[in-house]
């Protein structure tokens, strides 16, 4: 009985610490991501998974008004994001490519050094704790670039799990090597892009 209760405890450990297979891609809209946190959503870790694949089909253009939606959703917001004044820096940095590694950072096996490489389409979350509050649970989970886990604010809602507050995933992080090594190199000519030549106007 104590053996079969050990091996319990060290797969309910496992299972919370990296949560996230990820579908084989993000939602392709809305109306998919809506269905999925009907029964994703019903699980803190779930629903974080999913505020974070919110995330990144609004870092993608092509995809951002949709990920505009999700977003609202997974935050339980009564208005459109672009239209809250409380959520200005977190609109201004996901519409600004130079903060997006903040996001990415969130990922399982990103680093500073791999520049926080990662696939939105496929990534797991690393979940360290829970803390209850009053009327919500912070639930906290590593970046890769912050010295210590990062916590959402996660309240349930009719039997489903919202993100009500996310000020500490858009809050800085180490830079990416890559963003280091620009800096460090910005004097150096070698290091400058080549941008491709202009075509020559044609002449009549």
């Amino acid at each position: 009985m104590k053996r079969i209760l050990l091996w319990g405890l060290v797969i309910g450990a496992l299972l919370f610490g990296v949560y996230g297979e990820a579908m084989a891609a993000l939602p392709k809209d809305y109306r998919e991501f809506k269905a999925r946190y009907q029964e994703e959503g019903r699980t803190m870790e779930g629903a974080a998974h999913l505020y974070f694949e919110a995330v990144f089909s609004y870092l993608n253009e092509s995809t951002r008004a949709e990920g505009a939606k999700m977003l609202r959703y997974a935050m339980y917001l009564p208005m459109p994001l672009e239209q809250s004044n409380n959520y200005r820096t977190f609109v201004e940095r996901l519409n600004d490519s130079d903060f997006h590694y903040i996001f990415r950072s969130f990922a399982a096996g990103t680093t500073p050094e791999n520049s926080y490489a990662m696939s939105p389409h496929n990534f797991k979350l690393d979940f360290v704790s829970k803390r209850k509050e009053s009327d919500f649970i912070q639930l906290f989970l590593r970046s890769s670039g912050a010295d210590s886990p990062r916590s959402l604010w996660m309240q349930e809602q009719n039997g489903l799990w919202y993100t009500i507050n996310n000020a500490s995933t858009y809050a800085q992080v180490r830079e990416p090597k890559t963003a280091v090594d620009a800096r460090r190199n910005a004097h150096d000519a070698d290091y400058d892009v080549l941008l491709p030549k202009p075509e020559q106007e044609k002449t009549n």
